[in-house]
């Protein structure tokens, strides 16, 4: 506080700065302050239907009424114009009841002592309203604020407050605030200057600045508010306002007494509606041309090729060639009997206009912020850390192109035993007794399940009835022809049917043998030592009919030789076949889901040709490796990849696994940004080379 006492020239300036300052930092609506000079207290806002409600004989008695003692009230408020009470001035303050939007809290402390004191008070709108707790901290630190603010005032020797504020017709000679316009570059903060120092200049009730955007004018500001909320019914239908107005090329009040043709007619009325007021000058903004003199010959430094615009050159646009910069909206909520703009009214704009055309020219600056943050960087202090910024940055591009590294390309798959072998069904048959779990270790030969098949069971039995009265019937026949009372003819007929029988009885084996071999094949057996694979054996088949050919079960051998199956992205390929091509085949280090902690070794062993669709849509290359019996381990493996084969770490079949594909060297921005490089060249300067 005492550091702004020390900025500003007055304490009229002071207490301007500290409104400002206990609006933001109380989160008040509004702030009152009142001096023994002024002719009515200053009201700062940022809550315009508050501020159109507020009671000012109520406000100037509450300040002149404060003591040194921080103290809360209630403010009762005029009711809104579409409200039943506002008809009815005899009521206008009944309802003041908490939650009925008819009543403020006030927070009220003296600055300094005399006759007419100078005070300060904080408005809270009902919606708003800070709980007990949190006023009386609010009170406790305006007591304090309001002490040092007494030492501030005291400070002053020369009481440049008994200069009133500025009234209708004085704003040309308050040059500080017109100054203030100019204070820098930036557009939305010029326009919030103009906006305020505006209103409080030429004492009106609300400034509404807009700035033109193209062919768009824009609000930028409206006096006590902070933040333009350009969804706002009010704000539309003043750029509406606004940008109908410009046409005519000079300010003009409205309403007006004159006929206004329908183009602006419409929009004020949707105005009026919107935003209370009951009149507004609409003082449009020109930047001038220049003199066809200096216009002719720019380079020319005589003083007589300049001609300086007038006030009226700012707000008229008398050649139709002018830019128009913006528009002001001085708006007041009673009557005003100006028929014509004055003097205070076209110095302001004239000075708005210059500082809104300036900032707007400094914006329209190609490259600005990157100039300004160069500047920042490079200029001052901060050269030193720059240059040893920007050298440390150089030498880290060259040590990344010059070092080497292993370039290597992740791939993702499973591992899986070399030594395999499915167990199909060799026949057609009912499941009838699983003798073997999931993981369980068989031998080769072992039984693993029995089939059932009734009808091979019945042509077993139907065959060995055949032949045993086949055989019978030959028995017998072979008996008669040894018989000598046979003659010779029944005999011969005799040796022909022996020999039919005989190669029925052969037939008849050999039907039977077959059966009996299908017979056999209804025992399924493991075909290799290992272990058995198959998930829920008995669920999935028990008493399940199976057919020739069907799978059943596999059995791998988890001790031997183990390989990758290993899906590599597309865009990967190119360089694992490059190195695929090399001498030495390509080393893979992978970790697997079941042992994340250990890293083991494989080889690259072959790279599918093809490219296809994975479960996930991605396009990928497939690839095999062989794992690393112990004895390929590299010298180092006991640091880099552990003591244990990935054989004996107890891995399951199908076990999840990232790999890491060796694929030569390659320096280290290549190997780190690779993707990036390709990026750029696949997606952009493939465009333009």
């Amino acid at each position: 506080m005492l550091s702004i006492a020390a900025r500003s020239s007055c304490p009229t300036e002071f207490l301007e700065q500290m409104a400002g300052r206990w609006l933001a930092t109380f989160s008040a609506d509004a702030v009152a302050v009142t001096h023994p000079n002024w002719p009515a207290p200053m009201l700062l806002g940022s809550d315009a239907e508050l501020t159109r409600r507020l009671d000012a004989t109520q406000i100037g008695n509450l300040l002149a009424s404060s003591t040194s003692a921080a103290t809360a009230c209630d403010l009762p408020l005029q009711p809104p114009p579409d409200s039943p009470l506002s008809d009815t001035p005899a009521r206008a303050f009944e309802s003041t009841e908490p939650g009925t939007g008819n009543r403020a809290r006030g927070l009220h402390v003296r600055l300094t002592d005399g006759h007419v004191p100078c005070a300060v008070l904080l408005i809270y709108a009902d919606r708003q309203l800070p709980d007990v707790a949190v006023q009386i901290r609010q009170l406790k630190r305006l007591a304090e604020s309001a002490r040092c603010c007494r030492i501030a005032l005291h400070g002053f020797r020369d009481d440049h407050a008994a200069r009133k504020l500025p009234r209708n017709g004085g704003a040309a000679g308050d040059e500080r605030a017109l100054r203030h316009f100019h204070r820098d570059l930036d557009v939305t903060g010029t326009a919030y200057r103009i906006a305020n120092e505006s209103r409080r200049v030429l004492s009106l009730d609300r400034v509404t600045v807009l700035v033109a955007k193209r062919s768009r004018l824009r609000v930028e500001s409206v006096s006590g508010v902070a933040v333009v909320d350009r969804r706002a019914n009010a704000i539309a239908a003043a750029e509406t306002l606004a940008q109908r107005a410009l046409v005519l090329g000079r300010p003009i009040k409205l309403p007006s007494s004159a006929p206004l043709p329908p183009q602006l007619a419409d929009p004020l009325d949707d105005y009026l509606e919107e935003t209370d007021v009951a009149s507004v000058w609409v003082m449009p903004l020109y930047q001038p041309r220049a003199s066809n003199a200096s216009h002719g010959n720019r380079h020319r430094s005589s003083a007589i090729d300049v001609t300086e615009p007038s006030r009226g050159d700012y707000t008229d646009d008398q050649t139709s060639d002018a830019e128009p910069i913006g528009v002001l909206l001085l708006e007041s909520f009673a009557e005003d009997a100006e028929v014509e703009p004055t003097a205070a009214m076209r110095d302001v704009a004239a000075e708005a206009a210059v500082a809104l055309a300036n900032a707007r020219e400094h914006h329209r600056i190609f490259g600005l912020r990157v100039l300004k943050t160069l500047g920042d960087w490079i200029g001052g202090r901060r050269l030193p850390y720059t240059t040893l910024g920007l050298v440390a940055t150089a030498l880290l591009l060259i040590a990344a192109t010059v070092i080497q590294v292993d370039h290597k390309i992740i791939a993702t798959g499973f591992a899986e035993p070399s030594s395999q072998q499915n167990v199909f069904a060799r026949t057609d048959g009912v499941v009838k007794a699983i003798l073997v779990r999931d993981g369980q270790r068989v031998s080769a030969g072992d039984v693993l399940m029995r089939l059932e098949n009734a009808d091979l069971e019945s042509t077993a039995e139907s065959l060995s009835g055949e032949i045993q009265t086949t055989a019978q019937r030959l028995t017998s026949i072979r008996s008669m022809l040894l018989d000598p009372a046979t003659d010779a003819k029944q005999s011969g007929r005799m040796a022909i049917e022996q020999r039919q029988l005989q190669s029925e009885l052969n037939n008849l084996q050999s039907q039977l043998d077959l059966v009996r071999r299908q017979l056999s094949e209804l025992e399924i057996t493991a075909p290799i030592d290992g272990v058995v694979s198959a998930w829920q054996l008995k669920r999935k088949l028990s008493d399940r009919p199976v057919a020739r050919g069907n799978h059943l079960l596999s059995i791998v051998r988890t001790d031997g030789p183990w390989q990758l199956r290993l899906e590599i992205p597309d865009k990967d390929a190119a360089e694992i076949r490059r190195a695929s091509t090399a001498v030495e085949a390509p080393k893979v280090e992978f970790a697997a889901a079941s042992h994340p902690e250990s890293t083991f070794v494989a080889t690259l062993q072959s790279v599918a040709g093809v490219a296809r669709r994975n479960a996930q849509g991605l396009t990928v290359i497939d690839a095999v490796a062989t794992v690393d019996p112990p004895d390929h381990q590299p010298d180092d493996a006991d640091h880099r990849f552990g003591t244990q084969t990935f054989a004996s770490a107890d891995a399951h079949n199908g076990v999840e696994a990232t790999a890491k594909i060796h694929c030569g060297r390659r320096s280290l921005l290549g190997s780190w940004f690779g993707d990036v490089s390709d990026f750029v060249h696949r997606n952009l300067l493939f465009y333009v080379r």
